[in-house]
């Protein structure tokens, strides 16, 4: 029966007859209650077998065996419609024997039409995401799916990298805050790799995040190293290898100082340099500077006045962390590395060999622990070749008033508080190989009376840093190395304002 006559007898046909019919594809449920001759009972009979019947993934499409068996009964137009959904394909119409000249025609005609709009959707769908899911929505059989559907999943494994990326970016910002330099986190945030947002709720301040692609390095103008430290004043000196945070330190003490009223810096060819090393703080946030180069020996004159105390004069020494480089091929009894090394060594040794009394700061990094450099030797290397260095020439004598041991970023230490620190620094000292350097040191300080006979300890933090380079200061410290200062020096008559003031 075709549609019109099963249309005239649906009353005298069973609901599984017309059931039948549908699934042949002769007519359709909607064409049969369209008719107005189809009872509930019927109807709802038929609806149960179709919801009952298995599907094709698209739902409502007909099979294709049942489309080959009906070819004849269904126009060009419904042909090409099941070819366009990729039920069915023009070869396998043409096979069943059932397919006549005129439909193929129609379905060419169709077909190339198809082809030439499948092709303008397409190159206006290839490099846009969403067009290409619309794509391969509306031509399930055309020309470009296969490339359409490997470029959605290229591009959907492109997000998920993205997306793994930047979850592990983030994860490793909330567990430490210098795994990545400012330099890097600019980039994330300029790609789109992560946002601001995201930056604040890993812990970062919003007064870093919004600095973060205006992140410069201080420029520190180095004065020129004198060839000889006025007599009568305390020298202090600042040892340190290379990194390991005696420049930062002595930053974040001058700032103190200068926030405190305390300090007065001395004009002369320290000047400068003092003066933009203690700015690097005059914000909550600072920038830290790079590394000192190999030739710096700064020479840094000031006064602190505390309170209603008198004056300390102070010939401060920030030494390059190269000369225990130095100290060590003396030790090994290898050449200078350079001649900056050789003048470096030369210029301190003339500073040591005053009469002048002397406090040493010796800064040993936490974070760096004892591993091996580019050179393959430790800091206890370094440091020990300097204790061997110091102990041969008589570096601490008499003229020694105190000998510190300062551990910088004692805020990563598994400690609460102060006295925690000083404990877990020493236990630090101990189980890093760092035994024999200050064995020696020890020695030295009962030979001459140093510090009582004891070797002293002081855990330093800057505060915390961000990005390996954005700190935000905690002065606690720094107040108490100032303390030490004015409490050890003891005062001149003169100030050492006197000698360059002039």
């Amino acid at each position: 029966m075709d549609k019109t006559q099963i249309l005239n007898n649906i009353e005298n046909l069973e609901a599984e007859e017309l059931f039948e019919y549908i699934c042949q594809c002769v007519v359709t449920i909607e064409e049969l209650k369209n008719s107005g001759n189809l009872v509930a009972s019927k109807r709802k009979a038929i609806q149960n077998m179709l919801a009952s019947q298995k599907q094709d993934e698209d739902d409502g499409t007909a099979n294709k065996a049942q489309i080959i068996a009906n070819t004849e009964n269904l126009s060009a137009e419904q042909l090409f419609d099941y070819i366009r959904q990729d039920v069915v394909t023009l070869a396998e119409l043409k096979s069943s024997g059932n397919l006549d000249a005129s439909k193929r025609k129609t379905i060419l005609g169709l077909q190339t039409a198809r082809d030439r709009e499948d092709d303008e959707a397409w190159e206006r769908c290839r490099y846009n995401e969403s067009e290409l899911s619309n794509y391969v929505a509306q031509y399930p059989a055309g020309k470009h799916i296969a490339e359409a559907k490997d470029r959605i999943e290229f591009l959907e494994q492109q997000r998920r990298e993205a997306q793994a990326n930047r979850q592990d970016i983030l994860t490793k910002i909330s567990l430490n805050a210098n795994s990545f330099t400012p330099g890097m986190i600019s980039s994330f945030l300029s790609e789109g790799t992560v946002t601001k947002d995201d930056l604040i709720n890993c812990g970062i301040p919003g007064e870093i995040v919004d600095r973060m692609e205006n992140i410069v390095s201080p420029a520190l103008s180095l004065g020129e190293i004198p060839r000889s430290i006025p007599d009568g004043y305390t020298e202090v000196y600042f040892w340190g290898i290379p990194g390991s945070g005696k420049t930062c330190a002595l930053a974040a003490i001058l700032n103190t100082a200068e926030r405190k009223g305390y300090l007065e810096i001395a004009v002369g060819p320290g000047y400068d340099y003092m003066t933009r090393l203690k700015n690097i703080f005059i914000t909550q946030y600072g920038v830290l500077p790079s590394a000192s180069p190999v030739e710096t020996t700064q020479y840094l004159p000031f006064v602190l006045k505390r309170g209603k105390d008198k004056p300390r004069s102070i010939s401060l020494i920030e030494l390059s962390g190269e000369i225990f480089q130095c100290f060590y091929n003396k030790s090994a009894g290898l050449p200078f590395s350079t001649q900056s090394h050789e003048n470096t060594f030369n210029n301190l040794m003339n500073f040591l060999k005053s009469k002048n009394r002397k406090i040493h700061f010796f800064f040993i990094d936490y974070e760096k622990e004892n591993n091996v450099d580019i050179n393959n030797h430790t800091q206890s290397d370094y440091l020990q070749a300097a204790a061997t260095f110091f102990k041969n020439n008589d570096v601490f004598s008499k003229a020694t008033d105190a000998i510190y041991i300062v551990i910088t970023k004692s805020d990563l230490m598994p400690a609460k508080n102060m006295t925690e620190r000083v404990a877990f620094s020493k236990q630090y000292l101990q189980n890093n190989n760092f035994t024999a350097f200050l064995n020696s040191l020890k020695e030295r300080c009962k030979q001459h009376s140093i510090n009582g006979g004891k070797l002293t300890v002081e855990p330093f933090s800057l505060g915390k840093v961000y990005f390996q380079q954005i700190c935000s200061i905690d002065r606690e410290d720094s107040e108490r190395i100032i303390n030490i200062l004015v409490d050890r020096i003891v005062p001149n008559k003169k100030s050492i304002l006197d000698v360059f003031n002039k």
